[in-house]
């Protein structure tokens, strides 16, 4: 299936940003924690069609394990086309990203949320479409997911972190996270949630996921500013950076719940 036929055109107009990328957003303790922390801000009522759609994939557990499904499809050439859906890329001359730094065929993360936002908001049946949703608004929230092609997105920036040799890319999709605890994603996804709430349903647009992806964006030129090839990193990095990591999850997992209790709130009524 091509993307430009999956997404069909409104989602085609929406195009946003795409970056040539090998790792994956958070990696599988990232997005687990991320997930989990979504689910438990969600209302009960979301949580109940969360676990339906989760309960048609048993290959997963729950939803933490659940967004990693879209990484785990990567080694299955039939979805090669959702490999671009994973980041946006934007020009290091640029003052941010724009509309038009996503090709119309291939897409990107952007256009990929908003699709997949319009697949459940029409069939909350679609489980598919629930877990490319969840794992795409975790990407779009890290940093080095909104970057530069010319080092795929971080991929080519390499680096020791704690004498280990490493890449940008891997260093906030991994290496900080576990240095920091993130291996137990449980008790990880309890921690980023303390003191959060989450009010009013949210829903996707355009505008949303643009603004979205530009506060990543501001990170992540931040952090090459101060990246020096083969420079050696710690605990100094990690104690500068690894709040900003985990605000950047606080706020993806904060506006998924949203975006979810405003779809399964649709669902509700609909059924009442």
């Amino acid at each position: 299936m091509m993307y430009f036929k999956f997404l069909g055109v409104a989602a085609v107009a929406i195009i946003i940003v795409a970056v040539s990328n090998t790792a994956t957003a958070y990696g599988k303790h990232g997005h687990s924690a991320f997930c989990q922390a979504a689910y438990e801000l969600a209302q009960p009522q979301t949580q109940q069609q969360i676990d339906r759609l989760v309960a048609q994939h048993p290959s997963y557990s729950g939803f933490g394990s659940f967004c990693s499904w879209a990484d785990d499809i990567k080694s299955d050439k039939t979805w090669d086309w959702a490999k671009p859906h994973h980041y946006v890329n934007f020009s290091r001359s640029a003052a941010k990203v724009t509309e038009q730094d996503c090709p119309v065929q291939g897409g990107c993360v952007l256009s990929a949320i908003q699709h997949h936002y319009n697949v459940l908001k029409h069939n909350h049946d679609d489980w598919q479409a629930l877990a490319f949703l969840a794992h795409f608004i975790g990407d779009l929230h890290q940093p080095m997911h909104v970057s530069f092609a010319d080092d795929l997105g971080g991929n080519r920036a390499r680096l020791t972190y704690f004498d280990q040799p490493t890449n940008l890319h891997r260093l906030w999709d991994t290496d900080m996270l576990l240095r920091r605890g993130g291996e137990d994603t449980s008790a990880k996804a309890k921690q980023l949630i303390d003191g959060l709430s989450v009010e009013a349903a949210l829903s996707v647009t355009p505008e949303q996921t643009l603004k979205w992806a530009n506060e990543s964006a501001a990170i992540t030129r931040r952090i090459y500013s101060n990246y020096r090839e083969g420079q050696e990193l710690g605990e100094d990095y990690t104690a500068q950076w690894e709040p900003v990591l985990e605000q950047r999850m606080q706020q993806g997992a904060e506006r998924l719940a949203a975006i979810l209790d405003g779809l399964f709130s649709d669902a509700a009524k609909a059924k009442n």
